[in-house]
């Protein structure tokens, strides 16, 4: 025992930061630049006087750590982690399984640990927020099973806590703990937290670098199961929260004002709800709040008159609306709908990473949230797949389209027949660069399309369409630059695109909402049995008197000709 490592923060102590080896006579042995105890590595710590000390060596280590809220087997690298789930660390030649001193400390004290392990367990490797979003049954059976996965042995879920936390706790192999506290709160996370989030579908930019696309969900407008009212208007819906009174007669129901429910106004559900709707309106005064969905939607079917907002795969017995945009288009909240981003309160939900505290296995749960098992899974629950799949026209398309929406001709007849690929490829306005986002979505778009074409031939054909300022022909080749965008992504990625064609828009410009504007800045990818050709160019008249021709080449979209 003549050597051993600082048991410091590194941030606290370079000399913890450097792993550096110092002269450890005995037990009681301290670092001498900050008087943390050392952690022996050498031969024979693993029992007696000097496996007490490992022991007591390795708790200082675990509360140090607790104060960034991450585990401390993590905090050597994935080098430490791999080491740490050896059966027997101890025995393991240094120069061939250890790349650290810090990575063979715990290695040995491994063996101590599994005959002694600490009563209360490591430090958190990360709280996990929000997970009202699964609920407290999916919630934790999900992430039991990723820790299986994991390795993890001796699981256990504690019962709800005074604020409806869960713990669930593990041990991995080689005798390490580590607890996660699930919360139930669907509130903001911080920075040090990992969380699962709703961000809104028509604001690409809410999605950033450390959030992960786990799938699709939708707010649903509810009443009671017996109420005669089949539809609300958005402007209708806008009414009521901001509380300057909705008579049921509007609605098709009997008169008399409604009672609103709502989340908590620190819910993500509320915040995807009010960003579109409310903008910078304050919120009515006598909106009901509830703390869960369950109890919110309890509330409106014990009540005639109520009407509540509660995400899709919450919605139990209530009977759902169809919501009206401002185009007049009715939208029911199919699976097909909230897959293609197309009905109006469609969001995304997320697996936002710590970036204060990065955490290994929070990075994994997300990618584990993201494989098709769990894919599958969440399907059964009602949220719709983050991973594309084939549906029909139909399936995404309004229960009534809108007097003002006039579809291309050339749209219809490239679709008719085919399947589109759920998920939509959205673009900023007057733009038509993938953003990190999108480019996201292209390469999920890839990897489905690559299995499809492979099972049997398939014609794929990318199409894009545009609402932005400017005269029909701008929109044209602003939606066909659109279209090249994408099909240049896919192609590079391996999928052979038998069409690229830009429609122009559907819809009038302006709208009377941004967010059906935003839905409309947009790409699809349609695959068709049958095969399929490049459409001739199109030809229209610029604002100049001039014609132009739209899509000359395939090999050369957003080509522009114009005097011909």
């Amino acid at each position: 025992m003549s050597q051993g490592v600082c048991t410091n923060l590194p941030r606290a102590c370079s000399q913890a930061a450097s792993r550096a080896l110092l002269p450890c006579p005995d037990q009681d042995a301290r670092c001498p630049t900050c008087g943390a105890p050392l952690l022996p590595v050498g031969d024979g710590v693993t029992s007696g006087a000097g496996g007490a000390a490992v022991r007591r060596a390795v708790v200082s280590l675990a509360m140090a750590a607790g104060v960034l809220g991450v585990g401390w087997q993590w905090w050597a690298g994935d080098d430490l982690q791999a080491v740490a789930a050896a059966p027997t660390a101890a025995a393991l030649p240094v120069t061939a399984a250890v790349s650290s001193p810090a990575a063979l400390a715990v290695a040995q004290a491994a063996t101590a640990l599994e005959s002694d392990p600490p009563s209360v367990g490591t430090a958190h490797v990360f709280a996990l927020r929000g997970m009202d979003v699964f609920g407290p049954v999916l919630g934790p059976d999900l992430l039991e099973v990723f820790l299986r996965q994991e390795g993890h042995v001796e699981i256990h879920r504690s019962p709800p806590d005074p604020h409806g936390a869960v713990l669930v706790s593990a041990r991995r192999p080689g005798g390490l703990r580590q607890d996660i506290r699930l919360a139930f709160d669907g509130g903001a996370a911080s920075p040090g937290d990992a969380s699962l989030r709703r961000v809104s579908s028509t604001s690409g930019a809410e999605l950033k670098d450390n959030q992960v696309l786990v799938g699709f969900d939708a707010l649903a407008v509810v009443v009671h199961p017996a109420s005669p009212i089949e539809q609300i208007r958005l402007p209708q819906l806008r009414q009521a929260l901001t509380g300057t009174g909705l008579d049921a007669a509007r609605l098709g129901g009997a008169a008399g004002p409604l009672r609103v429910h709502v989340r908590q106004l620190n819910a993500d559900a509320w915040t995807v709800l009010a960003q579109p709707l409310l903008g910078d309106t304050p919120h009515g005064a006598a909106l009901q709040q509830h703390d869960s969905d369950a109890a919110l939607v309890q509330a409106v079917i014990a009540d005639e008159r109520a009407l509540g907002v509660v995400p899709l795969s919450a919605v139990g017995d209530a009977k759902v609306l169809a919501v009206v945009d401002s185009l007049g288009s009715v939208w029911k909240p199919t699976p097909g709908a909230v897959a293609s981003e197309r009905y109006p309160l469609s969001h995304r939900l997320v697996m936002q990473l710590p970036t204060a505290a990065p955490s290994p296995v929070a990075l994994r749960y997300a990618q584990f949230l993201a494989s098709p098992v769990v894919q599958a899974r969440l399907r059964t629950a009602g949220f719709a797949t983050a991973s594309p799949v084939l549906v029909t026209a139909a399936e995404v398309e309004p229960l009534v389209v809108g007097t003002s929406v006039k579809i291309p001709k050339d749209y219809l007849a490239l679709v008719r027949g085919a399947q589109r690929m759920s998920g939509r490829i959205g673009f900023s306005a007057e733009s038509a660069e993938l953003d990190a986002v999108a480019r996201v979505d292209v390469d999920r778009l890839a990897r489905q399309l690559k299995e499809a074409t492979g099972a049997r031939p398939l014609s794929v054909m990318v199409v894009g369409v545009a609402n932005d300022p400017g005269g029909f022909c701008a929109n044209r080749t602003l939606s066909d630059q659109r279209a090249a965008s994408v099909a240049d992504a896919l192609t590079a990625q391996g999928v052979t695109v038998q069409v690229v064609r830009g429609v122009g828009r559907f819809a009038p410009m302006p709208v009377a909402g941004a967010d059906d504007a935003a839905r409309e800045r947009r790409v699809e990818v349609w695959v068709s049995d049958a095969p399929v050709r490049q459409p001739a160019p199109f030809k229209c008249l610029s604002g100049t008197g001039q014609v132009a021709v739209v899509g000359a080449a395939a090999s050369a979209p957003g080509f522009l000709q114009s005097g011909l």
